[in-house]
Protein backbone atom coordinates (compact mmCIF):
# COMPACT_ATOMS: atom_id res chain seq x y z
CA UNK A 1 0.00 0.00 0.00
CA UNK A 2 2.46 1.87 0.76
CA UNK A 3 4.44 2.22 -2.31
CA UNK A 4 1.27 2.88 -4.03
CA UNK A 5 1.38 6.26 -2.51
CA UNK A 6 4.59 6.76 -3.17
CA UNK A 7 4.67 6.13 -6.87
CA UNK A 8 5.63 9.07 -9.55
CA UNK A 9 2.80 10.80 -11.28
CA UNK A 10 4.99 11.79 -14.02
CA UNK A 11 6.87 9.55 -16.55
CA UNK A 12 8.34 12.44 -18.50
CA UNK A 13 8.77 15.92 -19.25
CA UNK A 14 8.83 17.66 -22.41
CA UNK A 15 10.56 21.27 -22.43
CA UNK A 16 10.50 24.74 -24.67
CA UNK A 17 14.03 25.63 -25.68
CA UNK A 18 14.46 29.82 -25.95
CA UNK A 19 13.41 31.59 -23.13
CA UNK A 20 12.74 28.41 -20.87
CA UNK A 21 16.08 26.59 -20.70
CA UNK A 22 18.56 29.03 -22.86
CA UNK A 23 18.41 32.59 -23.04
CA UNK A 24 18.60 32.88 -27.49
CA UNK A 25 17.58 36.51 -27.43
CA UNK A 26 21.31 38.04 -28.07
CA UNK A 27 21.78 35.72 -31.24
CA UNK A 28 18.03 35.89 -32.54
CA UNK A 29 18.79 39.79 -32.31
CA UNK A 30 21.74 39.79 -33.65
CA UNK A 31 20.90 37.91 -36.94
CA UNK A 32 17.55 39.80 -36.88
CA UNK A 33 19.36 43.02 -37.13
CA UNK A 34 22.09 41.49 -39.42
CA UNK A 35 19.55 41.00 -41.56
CA UNK A 36 17.72 44.54 -41.58
CA UNK A 37 21.05 45.63 -42.20
CA UNK A 38 21.75 43.64 -45.36
CA UNK A 39 18.34 44.92 -46.33
CA UNK A 40 19.06 48.09 -45.72
CA UNK A 41 16.69 48.69 -42.94
CA UNK A 42 17.53 50.49 -39.22
CA UNK A 43 18.16 47.74 -36.36
CA UNK A 44 15.30 47.04 -33.55
CA UNK A 45 15.86 46.99 -30.17
CA UNK A 46 16.73 43.86 -28.63
CA UNK A 47 13.60 43.37 -26.38
CA UNK A 48 11.64 44.38 -29.37
CA UNK A 49 12.87 41.66 -31.05
CA UNK A 50 12.26 39.78 -27.95
CA UNK A 51 9.26 40.06 -28.47
CA UNK A 52 9.01 38.54 -31.60
CA UNK A 53 9.88 35.14 -30.71
CA UNK A 54 8.15 32.24 -30.00
CA UNK A 55 5.96 31.45 -33.11
CA UNK A 56 9.00 29.82 -35.16
CA UNK A 57 12.04 31.35 -37.43
CA UNK A 58 9.46 32.15 -40.16
CA UNK A 59 7.21 34.47 -38.14
CA UNK A 60 9.94 36.03 -36.71
CA UNK A 61 11.23 37.13 -39.59
CA UNK A 62 7.91 38.48 -40.95
CA UNK A 63 7.99 40.35 -37.62
CA UNK A 64 11.31 41.54 -37.72
CA UNK A 65 10.88 42.60 -41.21
CA UNK A 66 7.48 44.61 -40.66
CA UNK A 67 8.58 45.75 -36.69
CA UNK A 68 5.11 44.72 -35.87
CA UNK A 69 4.24 41.70 -33.23
CA UNK A 70 1.19 41.11 -35.90
CA UNK A 71 3.69 40.12 -38.62
CA UNK A 72 2.01 42.18 -41.12
CA UNK A 73 3.15 40.36 -44.27
CA UNK A 74 6.13 41.95 -46.60
CA UNK A 75 6.04 41.04 -50.13
CA UNK A 76 7.40 37.76 -50.73
CA UNK A 77 10.90 38.71 -52.34
CA UNK A 78 11.42 40.75 -49.59
CA UNK A 79 11.07 37.83 -47.04
CA UNK A 80 12.40 35.70 -49.48
CA UNK A 81 15.80 37.70 -49.03
CA UNK A 82 15.18 38.39 -45.41
CA UNK A 83 14.79 34.69 -45.00
CA UNK A 84 17.79 33.93 -46.64
CA UNK A 85 20.21 36.53 -45.04
CA UNK A 86 18.95 35.64 -41.27
CA UNK A 87 19.85 32.02 -41.76
CA UNK A 88 23.30 32.77 -43.13
CA UNK A 89 23.70 35.32 -40.22
CA UNK A 90 22.22 32.89 -37.60
CA UNK A 91 23.91 29.90 -38.28
CA UNK A 92 26.98 32.11 -37.66
CA UNK A 93 26.33 33.03 -34.28
CA UNK A 94 23.78 30.34 -32.93
CA UNK A 95 25.16 29.52 -29.41
CA UNK A 96 27.71 32.05 -29.34
CA UNK A 97 25.92 34.86 -27.12
CA UNK A 98 23.23 32.89 -25.61
CA UNK A 99 23.45 31.75 -22.02
CA UNK A 100 21.71 28.71 -20.50
CA UNK A 101 19.44 29.91 -17.45
CA UNK A 102 20.29 29.22 -13.86
CA UNK A 103 19.10 26.11 -12.33
CA UNK A 104 18.50 24.33 -15.91
CA UNK A 105 21.68 21.99 -15.80
CA UNK A 106 20.67 21.07 -12.35
CA UNK A 107 16.93 20.58 -12.95
CA UNK A 108 17.71 18.31 -16.06
CA UNK A 109 19.93 16.03 -14.10
CA UNK A 110 17.48 15.92 -11.40
CA UNK A 111 14.58 14.70 -13.37
CA UNK A 112 16.88 12.08 -15.08
CA UNK A 113 18.23 10.86 -11.69
CA UNK A 114 14.01 10.51 -10.71
CA UNK A 115 14.06 8.31 -13.91
CA UNK A 116 11.65 10.78 -15.99
CA UNK A 117 11.91 10.54 -20.01
CA UNK A 118 13.04 13.80 -21.37
CA UNK A 119 12.49 15.99 -24.59
CA UNK A 120 12.99 19.14 -26.20
CA UNK A 121 9.76 21.02 -28.01
CA UNK A 122 10.60 23.52 -29.72
CA UNK A 123 9.21 25.95 -32.89
CA UNK A 124 13.23 26.19 -33.72
CA UNK A 125 14.33 24.70 -36.79
CA UNK A 126 15.85 21.69 -36.69
CA UNK A 127 19.31 23.22 -38.62
CA UNK A 128 19.75 25.49 -35.33
CA UNK A 129 18.25 23.39 -32.30
CA UNK A 130 20.55 20.17 -32.62
CA UNK A 131 23.55 22.10 -32.82
CA UNK A 132 22.70 24.22 -29.67
CA UNK A 133 21.70 21.87 -27.64
CA UNK A 134 25.28 20.15 -28.61
CA UNK A 135 26.62 22.78 -27.67
CA UNK A 136 25.29 24.01 -24.55
CA UNK A 137 25.71 20.30 -23.44
CA UNK A 138 21.97 19.84 -22.79
CA UNK A 139 21.37 17.21 -25.97
CA UNK A 140 23.24 14.13 -23.42
CA UNK A 141 19.93 15.18 -20.98
CA UNK A 142 17.31 14.31 -24.11
CA UNK A 143 15.63 11.01 -25.10
CA UNK A 144 13.67 13.16 -28.08
CA UNK A 145 13.84 15.97 -29.92
CA UNK A 146 10.75 17.89 -31.71
CA UNK A 147 11.71 20.68 -34.05
CA UNK A 148 9.59 23.58 -35.62
CA UNK A 149 9.97 21.35 -38.87
CA UNK A 150 9.72 17.41 -37.68
CA UNK A 151 6.14 17.99 -38.67
CA UNK A 152 3.62 19.84 -40.61
CA UNK A 153 1.79 21.89 -36.98
CA UNK A 154 3.67 23.92 -34.73
CA UNK A 155 3.00 25.00 -31.02
CA UNK A 156 0.32 26.10 -30.13
CA UNK A 157 -1.14 23.36 -31.99
CA UNK A 158 -0.87 20.36 -29.82
CA UNK A 159 0.69 17.93 -32.85
CA UNK A 160 4.68 18.56 -31.37
CA UNK A 161 3.62 17.68 -27.64
CA UNK A 162 1.35 14.48 -28.87
CA UNK A 163 4.39 13.45 -31.27
CA UNK A 164 6.76 13.52 -28.33
CA UNK A 165 4.97 11.77 -25.90
CA UNK A 166 5.01 9.03 -28.85
CA UNK A 167 8.33 9.08 -29.32
CA UNK A 168 9.15 8.77 -25.34
CA UNK A 169 6.18 6.20 -25.23
CA UNK A 170 4.53 7.73 -22.62
CA UNK A 171 0.66 9.13 -22.42
CA UNK A 172 0.67 13.38 -22.51
CA UNK A 173 -1.78 12.81 -18.88
CA UNK A 174 1.54 11.36 -17.52
CA UNK A 175 3.72 14.12 -18.97
CA UNK A 176 4.37 17.48 -17.94
CA UNK A 177 5.48 20.79 -20.39
CA UNK A 178 7.57 23.26 -19.43
CA UNK A 179 7.56 26.74 -20.77
CA UNK A 180 7.47 30.56 -20.91
CA UNK A 181 4.74 31.61 -23.79
CA UNK A 182 1.14 31.12 -24.44
CA UNK A 183 2.43 28.87 -27.34
CA UNK A 184 3.63 26.05 -24.75
CA UNK A 185 0.92 26.49 -22.66
CA UNK A 186 -2.35 26.01 -25.38
CA UNK A 187 -0.25 22.96 -27.02
CA UNK A 188 -0.14 21.59 -23.74
CA UNK A 189 -3.29 22.03 -22.84
CA UNK A 190 -4.83 20.64 -25.98
CA UNK A 191 -2.64 17.70 -25.98
CA UNK A 192 -3.65 16.69 -22.31
CA UNK A 193 -0.50 17.72 -20.68
CA UNK A 194 0.11 19.11 -17.10
CA UNK A 195 1.60 22.95 -17.69
CA UNK A 196 4.50 24.76 -15.87
CA UNK A 197 5.72 27.87 -16.64
CA UNK A 198 8.67 29.98 -15.65
CA UNK A 199 8.43 33.70 -15.46
CA UNK A 200 11.52 34.69 -16.74
CA UNK A 201 11.19 33.72 -20.44
CA UNK A 202 9.57 35.61 -23.31
CA UNK A 203 5.80 35.46 -24.24
CA UNK A 204 5.55 37.94 -26.59
CA UNK A 205 5.87 40.71 -24.35
CA UNK A 206 2.85 39.52 -21.89
CA UNK A 207 3.38 38.17 -18.49
CA UNK A 208 3.11 34.04 -17.74
CA UNK A 209 0.35 35.11 -14.87
CA UNK A 210 -2.03 34.96 -17.70
CA UNK A 211 -1.49 31.55 -18.93
CA UNK A 212 -3.44 28.57 -18.65
CA UNK A 213 -1.20 26.74 -16.49
CA UNK A 214 -0.93 24.72 -13.88
CA UNK A 215 2.01 26.15 -11.77
CA UNK A 216 4.38 28.79 -12.37
CA UNK A 217 7.61 27.40 -11.20
CA UNK A 218 10.85 30.01 -10.77
CA UNK A 219 13.29 27.74 -12.10
CA UNK A 220 13.79 24.34 -14.13
CA UNK A 221 15.46 23.22 -10.45
CA UNK A 222 12.32 24.25 -8.86
CA UNK A 223 10.27 22.33 -11.75
CA UNK A 224 12.45 18.91 -10.91
CA UNK A 225 11.09 19.75 -7.31
CA UNK A 226 7.74 20.39 -7.99
CA UNK A 227 7.63 16.78 -10.36
CA UNK A 228 9.00 14.91 -7.53
CA UNK A 229 6.36 16.54 -5.04
CA UNK A 230 3.06 15.89 -6.94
Amino acid sequence: MASQTTKRSFDAVLLDLDGTLMDTIPDLAHATNAMRIDLALPPLPEAQVATYVGKGVDNLIHRALSADLNGTAPSQELFDLGRKSFHRHYHLVNGTKSVVFEGVISGLQAMRDMGLRLAIVTNKPTEFTLPLLERTGMAQYMQAIVCGDTLEQRKPHPAPMLHACALLDCLPARSVAIGDSINDALSARAAGCTVLAVPYGYNEGQSVQTLDVDDIVDTIEAAAHWVATH
